[in-house]
């Protein structure tokens, strides 16, 4: 596979099982990390969270299990739970932190 990674093809595979956390460790693992696109599964225990960055990708998030908030730009933030989307713009500061033991899916497209 080209671009693919980390994944088997052909083989089907539960979102909820590509990454576990250990401890209160931050787990991702990624399945396509190419130039244009990044597509990261990430597993967090409860209270642990990643600061804010600046990203130059267009950002999806799909929480899978748990509750998560994710706080952009300045003072902005938004809680999302397992089953919802959030698309954020290029160009932006944004940071992730877990409400409760959480996975997600993070897609990361090059505009």
């Amino acid at each position: 596979m080209k671009y693919l990674k980390n994944i088997e093809p052909y083989l089907p595979l539960a979102a909820t099982e590509v990454v576990a956390h250990t401890g209160k460790k931050i787990a991702s693992k990624a399945i396509i990390d190419s130039e244009h696109t990044e597509i990261r599964f990430f597993s967090f225990a409860n209270g642990e969270s990643i600061d804010k960055e600046y990203y130059e990708m267009e950002t999806i998030f799909h929480i899978i299990e748990g509750k998560v908030k994710i706080s952009y730009n300045e003072v902005d933030e938004i809680i999302l739970k397992a089953g919802e989307i959030l698309a954020l713009e290029a160009d932006i500061n944004y940071g992730v932190e877990a409400l409760t033991d959480a996975k997600y899916v993070n897609i990361l497209v090059k505009t």
